[in-house]
């Protein structure tokens, strides 16, 4: 992805990040990204060359590298569904009337309990750190 394509809502990571960061304002020669902590970058163009650094600090700038857009997780009562890959990570109640977590278009599963989950909150809350851990649908 290049910073043309760069829009305002747009959920991102590039670098290292693990959390996307939102793109908050875009004009011609930066965008400024909000991370999910409050944080805030710049991104921008110098001569061809993408870089990132704090708000209003260009002089500590680093290469922006790998920018791409991620999509996010949309949830409803007992699912999640990624926008832009369209998998699926859903808590559902299995015949024995526990709770299980399944997973529809990911690479990973959640490592769910043998029997399910004694309690729906309790597979809720694995299927969120799940969906935490795998912010690009895959």
């Amino acid at each position: 992805m290049d910073f043309e394509n760069l829009e305002e809502g747009l959920k991102i990571l590039f670098n290292d990040r693990k959390t996307p960061l939102t793109v908050e304002e875009k004009d011609e020669d930066r965008a400024v990204v909000e991370g999910p902590n409050g944080g805030r970058y710049e991104i921008f163009t110098d001569e061809g060359t993408l870089l990132v650094s704090k708000e209003g600090n260009r002089r500590y700038s680093s290469y922006c590298e790998d920018l791409r857009s991620v999509g996010e997780w949309e949830r409803d009562e007992f699912s999640w569904v990624h926008s832009k890959t369209g998998a699926i990570v859903e808590v559902v109640r299995k015949k024995n009337g526990f709770w299980n977590v399944e997973t529809e278009g990911l690479e990973d599963s959640v490592d769910t309990p043998m029997y399910g989950y004694s309690d729906r909150e309790f597979a809720e809350e694995d299927a969120q750190k799940f969906v935490d851990k795998h912010p690009e649908g895959r």
